[in-house]
């Protein structure tokens, strides 16, 4: 009987002992799913000074960027991630007031589908700027606006940015000591003035380069004046040659405004408006922005760069904001197209034709990285690179583009195309097989944008014997009429007929020359140019297809 009731205990504890792990292991879960979840931070990343020239509120900067870090600090991603620019009163709103057309919310198409939390190269957070502007009146100054920027995302409570927070319209001192230095595409210098064409769709580098003093400032801020419905900022990553150590702002690196002195926002502090610490960034500055076109197809807009700073209890920004203006002609890719043609258009097995690619840009601008591939027909057999490669470009640029004799494809890149011109590009081909040959590329690209537009033509091989050749048949006739060429071909017997001139000196029509009308050449037979064949003389070719 007491080993019968020894069991039960045992039995009992068993019990016990299996509730007890299986109410760990639930909690245990339970944890761990309340752990698994997104978070996010939200942080200011520009300075709340903003302001009007100090002597003419009718020139100089009126324009700045207002934005917020938005970080997912949780341990899974998070998904829909939106902001918003908020106006906390409607004080000064005839002064201080969201740049016209700009965008003060980022959600739908422009949202962020998901942040990771990810904090690998801070690529859990994401920069969301706004645009405000300031009237250009002298009751502007000194006036202010209170507001906030808040973010959320799927499943997550709103967040938002420090309030109150006020936008503040200072005297800006125009001052020479600031100058924007340089701007940059993609490590290119493009100069004040000049234009950089930009394609929606296309992700770009552009760095402003500029100077302070040596030592730098108490608080600095620069930024190139991009609008948000156009410029998609991914990244900025900020260099400066004169900085405190240890660094006052830990962000510094990653933001257009560096905080030396431990700057005070707060309006309800008696210290608002001051330095609480010292530090100085500034000197050599370099700024890099990673963008994205989002749209503003067809427009071409003026970017100002400013450089403006607190020190010596004023501010001042750079005297050559306005001579310093460079421009963005932005760019549809859908407007560049790509066309080919074989030629000869007929062939036999084991002939050679030319295949011609003609890429076509209708701005008045240069348009950069055109990129195509073509991957050749199989059937009726293999069309190939004629062996030996003979391959050229012309007006493309410094593309990357070298066919290998005997490869099924071709692939063409880094290629320009100059303003309302195009860029051709030629490889001959071979085909082993009688047949028809539709060959049809890959889409034409742009700046890594997809034009949507792709070539296609047909190359016929026959075995069938080429006429007899008939003695006297006229193909094409050249007329030197007045100042101009007039050639002319029977379109049974050629497919055009051209000609050009080789060599030094000036060729031309000779209207009363020996012969009269006659094309001649002046300056260009030099004595040491005689003998043939001598590649250095000039050379008249007519040329009949």
């Amino acid at each position: 009987m007491k080993k019968t009731i020894l069991q039960n205990k045992g039995f009992r504890w068993g019990l016990l002992s299996l509730f007890v792990l299986a109410i760990l292991i639930g909690s245990a879960v339970y944890y761990q799913s309340a752990l698994a979840a997104a978070e996010l931070t939200i942080t200011p990343i520009t300075w709340d000074i903003i302001g009007l020239d100090s002597n003419d509120e009718t020139s100089g900067p009126n324009h700045f960027p207002v934005g917020a870090r938005v970080c997912n600090v949780g341990d899974v991603d998070a998904t829909n991630v939106t902001s918003t620019f908020v106006w906390d009163d409607n004080t000064n709103a005839a002064y201080i007031y969201e740049r016209p057309l700009s965008l003060t919310e980022y959600t739908g198409s422009n949202a962020i589908a998901t942040l990771t939390s990810d904090t690998t190269d801070n690529k859990n957070c994401v920069d969301f700027y706004y645009e405000v502007e300031v009237d250009r009146s002298d009751a502007a100054r000194e006036k202010s606006r209170s507001y906030h920027i808040t973010a959320s995302a799927t499943g997550l409570s709103t967040v938002s940015t420090p309030t109150p927070r006020k936008l503040f319209v200072e005297y800006l001192i125009s001052q020479h000591r600031n100058a924007t230095v340089d701007v940059q595409l993609d490590g290119v210098s493009v100069p004040a003035g000049g234009t950089m064409a930009l394609v929606v769709g296309g992700t770009y580098d552009i760095k402003l380069v500029a100077a302070t003093a040596t030592q730098g400032y108490n608080q600095i801020e620069s930024f190139i004046n991009f609008a948000n419905t156009i410029f998609k900022i991914n990244k900025v990553s900020t260099i400066y040659s004169a900085y405190p150590t240890p660094h006052t702002d830990p962000d510094w690196y990653r933001q257009l405004y560096a905080d030396g002195c431990t700057w005070d926002s707060d309006p309800n502090s008696p210290l608002y408006q001051s330095c609480l610490g010292t530090g100085k960034y500034g000197g050599d500055v370099a700024i890099t922005y990673n963008i994205t076109i989002i749209g503003g197809a067809g427009q071409t807009e003026a970017l100002n760069s400013l450089i403006y700073d607190f020190s010596g209890s004023s501010f001042h920004y750079n005297a050559d904001y306005a001579v310093g203006v460079r421009f963005a002609a932005i760019i549809d890719p859908t407007t560049a197209t790509i066309a080919k043609a074989f030629s000869p258009s007929a062939t036999t097995p084991g002939g050679v034709s030319t295949l011609t690619f003609t890429l076509s840009n209708p701005y008045g601008v240069p348009l950069t990285n055109a990129s195509f591939d073509d991957t050749f027909p199989t059937n009726p057999g293999n069309m190939v690179v004629a062996n030996p490669a003979v391959y050229s470009t012309t007006g493309c640029g410094t593309p990357t583009f070298a066919p290998a004799a005997g490869a099924p494809s071709i692939s063409f890149s880094g290629g320009s195309i100059p303003a309302n011109g195009t860029c051709v590009v030629n490889v001959q081909v071979t085909v082993p097989a009688a047949g028809d040959y539709l060959n049809i590329s890959d889409n034409l690209f742009i700046d890594g944008a997809d034009t949507g537009h792709h070539a296609e033509d047909t190359l016929t091989a026959t075995t069938t014997a080429p006429p007899a050749c008939t003695p006297g048949l006229e193909l094409a006739r050249w007329e030197f009429n007045g100042t101009s060429f007039d050639p002319t071909f029977v379109p049974s017997r050629a497919g055009s007929a051209t000609q050009s001139y080789q060599g030094a000196g000036t060729s031309g029509i000779a209207i009363g020359g020996n012969p009269a009308n006659s094309w001649g050449v002046t300056g260009g037979w030099a004595a040491t140019n005689t003998g043939y064949p001598n590649p250095a003389a000039p050379y008249f070719q007519f040329q009949v297809n």
